[in-house]
């Protein structure tokens, strides 16, 4: 171990499930996920056999002090308890943070750009519009959709759900007509619905001297920076703007934060944005994501565990924009 610790930074990472019933949960969920039915005690009973078998050969990290002179971070039922051990430096201390967050319970996630705003009418960039009546129009239609389908996944009985959106003006006037009625849980419990969260690290990348500009502008009035854009598009940051970069900074502990959830959750946000959160969640290279494409009035679920691949679903809620209307 010194010897690799003097060329590679060596972290040991143990995960330990002690909870009998998070165990059995966990055995049902990726049952499921893989398609093979529902579980029983038998399947329990199995896994604890070879757990017993494997720990004949698996030495787990002590706590006797022997190994205090290691790096090592142990999870105890999926962040229950969290022990670290030598993790100085700030990247080892964000893996024990994020891997903290984790848990193996389905992830359902609804990704959607804002309605159609009054500046993707007009093929502008970025800036603060409302929306059109298109936009307005999607904004009811999205309402509808959360009441009845994210706020009640199995069809029938509310379940818990959330809501976030971007500061900007668009995206809150499209999150308008959700409702946050005060729900009785199966225990007992009162629970929000759609608490709306505003968060500004959702808001679009900012163009600095280009906002309020269209492409077309700036391609013929700014004919190296268009250039540039083209040549490098994650890396290329707007004059006194921003770049695709500065947004998975920002989007970093929003990651954080997602990743503890259990509750589906609505995120309402830009184009940019969404592109990156996209990409991360299916695991695309982020130097592709630029050039995804999030189309307008549009929900994308996103289902994910931790035994299956992300499962995308578009439903497209429409209105349909006029050709002439529709933005890049």
């Amino acid at each position: 171990v010194k010897q690799m610790s003097a060329s590679v930074k060596l972290i040991f990472i143990e995960v330990k499930v002690l909870d009998p019933q998070l165990l059995r949960n966990n055995i049902a969920i990726k049952r499921a996920a893989l398609g093979l039915g529902s579980s029983c005690e038998d399947d329990f009973r199995t896994v604890e056999a070879r757990n017993k078998d494997f720990s004949k050969s698996f030495v787990t990290l002590q706590d006797d002090g022997s190994e205090d002179d290691m790096s090592y971070v142990l999870f105890i039922n999926y962040g229950q308890k969290v022990v670290a051990n030598r993790m100085h430096g700030f990247l080892r201390m964000r893996i024990a943070q994020f891997l903290s967050t984790i848990h193996t319970e389905t992830h359902t996630l609804y990704l959607t750009r804002h309605g159609q705003s009054e500046y993707n009418r007009l093929r502008k960039i970025g800036g603060n519009s409302g929306l059109t009546s298109y936009g307005l129009e999607y904004a009811r239609r999205l309402a509808a959709f959360s009441e009845g389908t994210i706020c009640r996944e199995d069809g029938t009985n509310a379940n818990k759900a959330r809501l976030w959106t971007s500061s900007m003006r668009r995206t809150n006037e499209t999150a308008q007509f959700i409702e946050h009625p005060e729900v009785t849980l199966p225990d007992g419990d009162k629970w929000v619905q759609m608490s709306h969260r505003v968060y500004r690290n959702l808001d679009e990348i900012f163009a600095g001297e280009y906002e309020g500009l269209t492409y077309e502008e700036v391609a013929a009035n700014h004919q190296d920076e268009a250039f540039l854009r083209k040549v490098d598009k994650i890396g290329y940051r707007y004059p006194r703007g921003e770049s695709y970069y500065d947004i998975i900074s920002r989007l970093d502990p929003l990651i954080h934060e997602l990743e503890s959830y259990h509750e589906p959750t609505l995120i309402v946000s830009h184009q940019a944005v969404l592109r990156m959160l996209y990409a991360y969640l299916m695991g695309i290279d982020r130097m592709d994501a630029p050039r995804l494409s999030i189309p307008l009035h549009t929900v994308i679920k996103l289902t994910y565990n931790g035994w299956t691949q992300c499962v995308e679903q578009q439903v497209y809620l429409g209105p349909d924009v006029p050709k002439d209307e529709q933005s890049t």
